[in-house]
């Protein structure tokens, strides 16, 4: 397991009719004056409140969220909401921050607030609001249906495009159709950073790497004092192998906000590829204190530490911080999946495949069994086969994944098939496996190193060389403690822990 597949990835998190409790000496007529008067001009739209101090701080609000700026965001839904706290939206517009944070809890109690007093609200809002309602509580179905009502009735609702093509993306590996949401939100509103950036990141997905860099780019002219779209180009980067040119990108985005919990993240995930996981995990805890505390934060601290210490090899201490992250957050699916890898290399199948279970079922819970999360999911199930010795089998899993998989994601299969066709003998077909997943990303150091320990078994020396010197190129800065490297380096039979330049 690596760290960088934690990725809860921040960006597009998706999760009727209450009673409308007036605010105490204000009358309905004036509420629904209210209502008109504070639409604001150009594009803004109807928001249902008494006071223009909660709108400008909603609306200020909207503007933080939507350049990922969680913190920021929270502060000033809850600000709207201590100048009126019966605004549904902005209890709404709070349950999607928590939401997009971690803490699942506080968005679920936040939105229970949203849907009890929205029945006053605009049809508009309330659409909006049973959309993300229906999200949170993993009603895909429900999401979509109220989305597609929000569209058809208010076809310049740009947000609503793109939650809907998030969902064609996720549940229903639909690309076009996101792609033709993605679309029609920027078709809404020409200046719609987020609808740019999801184009830029479904292109990259589908494999057109030049377009999603023009879209990444042109993300950046939108929004060119946000930290964001810097962090974001830099995501292509990373997923090119371009590790430095990455760093330098996400350090572009620190500088425009040195707290952007996303971009010091980041970082922390191309220092664990590289081997730096000292560094890496210094990043990762930053990055999680700078969002608001809670049980699934520290959960995710525990998370973080356990998939490091699973790259130093230190199984027994990565097996225990999972099984602790998953005592204070039973829903952890980074957890789940980091302790069933880790107890395969424990030997521990019985236990293993309980929490293998555990996972199936979470997915169940949360209306999944049919949507991109079956990837990891069963990569995870094909990797424990593996370690088992049930090659068959663990080849099955892979075909299963390849079903959920597209041409970005694919990389990750054919990886899997290449350690399995390892563990089998059969060298040939691993090294084929080896080269359709060196296609996405040609400087991928866990599919180097799967080639070296496939030339080092067939007695090729000359390539178990070529290969070492390009891992060892990139891990030139790697902690002595890195399993990887330390494994390397016995495979080309070095005997030394020197390091070439940086």
């Amino acid at each position: 397991m690596t760290a960088q597949n934690h990725d809860l990835r921040r960006r597009r998190l998706r999760r009727t009719a209450g009673i409308r409790t007036l605010v105490p000496g204000v009358s309905t007529s004036f509420l629904i004056l209210a209502a008109i008067l504070l639409v604001g001009c150009g594009r803004e739209k109807k928001l249902t409140s008494a006071s223009a101090d909660a709108v400008r701080a909603y609306r200020e609000g909207v503007t933080q969220w939507e350049k990922f700026y969680y913190p920021e965001a929270k502060r000033f839904f809850e600000e709207a909401l201590r100048h009126d706290s019966t605004f549904a939206l902005a209890w709404c517009r709070l349950a999607m921050v928590d939401a997009a944070s971690g803490s699942a809890g506080n968005a679920l109690g936040a939105m229970k607030e949203a849907v009890r007093l929205s029945g006053g609200a605009t049809q508009r809002e309330q659409l909006f609001i049973a959309m993300w309602h229906a999200r949170l509580d993993f009603d895909n179905d429900r999401a979509a249906s109220a989305a597609d009502s929000l569209i058809s009735l208010y076809p310049d609702e740009k947000e609503a495009y793109l939650f809907r093509g998030a969902l064609y993306e996720e549940m229903d590996k639909n690309y076009d159709a996101a792609l033709g949401c993605y679309r029609k939100a920027v078709g809404a509103d020409s200046e719609y950073a987020q609808a740019v950036m999801s184009l830029g990141y479904a292109y990259s997905t589908l494999g057109d790497q030049q377009k999603a860099v023009e879209l990444m780019q042109r993300y950046i002219r939108l929004a060119p004092d946000a930290a964001d779209p810097r962090a974001s180009y830099a995501d292509l980067l990373v997923r090119a192998g371009r590790y430095d040119e990455a760093l330098e990108q996400y350090r572009k985005a620190l500088e425009l906000k040195p707290d952007y919990w996303y971009a010091v993240r980041e970082i922390g995930t191309v220092y664990s590829i590289l081997g730096r996981l000292k560094e890496a995990e210094e990043q990762f805890h930053r990055s999680l204190s700078l969002l608001p505390p809670g049980p699934e934060i520290e959960a995710a601290q525990l998370v973080a530490g356990a998939s490091l210490d699973y790259k130093r090899g230190k199984y027994g201490e990565a097996s225990a911080e999972f099984r602790r992250a998953l005592g204070i957050d039973s829903v952890n699916y980074a957890a789940s999946e980091g302790l069933v890898r880790t107890l395969g290399k424990l030997k521990d199948f019985g236990a293993a495949g309980d929490v293998l279970r555990g996972m199936s079922r979470i997915l169940a819970r949360r209306h999944l069994t049919n949507s991109t999360a079956m990837l990891s999911y069963q990569l995870t199930y094909a990797g424990l086969l593996t370690d088992r010795g049930d090659y068959a089998a663990a080849l099955g899993a892979c075909d299963s994944a390849a079903g959920y998989s597209l041409p970005l994601t694919r990389a990750a299969v054919e990886h899997q098939r290449a350690q399995t066709h390892l563990a089998a003998g059969a060298l040939e077909d691993a090294l084929d496996d080896c080269g359709r997943a060196l296609e996405v990303n040609p400087n991928s150091p866990v599919v180097l190193l799967t080639l070296v320990r496939i030339y080092h078994r067939s007695g090729d020396a000359r390539m178990t060389g070529e290969i070492g010197l390009r891992l060892q190129s990139l891990w030139g800065r790697a902690d002595p403690d890195f399993d990887d490297r330390n494994e390397l380096i016995r495979l080309l039979g070095t005997g030394t822990h020197d390091r070439p330049p940086a």
